[in-house]
């Protein structure tokens, strides 16, 4: 079996930050909805603040 990556554009990955950091929020219920790992969020997070995605 092979595996689909699928490539997320830069857009994509701020928009789910900034929805991630609103009040209330539950990063795996977004992840959910989005169809996404939780994972690649909190990586995505991580990246941003290391200045690995500028926005």
């Amino acid at each position: 079996m092979t595996r689909k990556y699928t490539a997320f554009t830069k857009a994509f990955k701020l928009e789910t930050l900034q929805s991630a950091n609103q009040a209330n929020v539950c990063i795996a219920s977004l992840a959910r909805d989005l169809g996404i790992r939780r994972n690649m969020i909190y990586k995505w997070r991580y990246q941003l603040n290391k200045n690995k995605i500028k926005p």
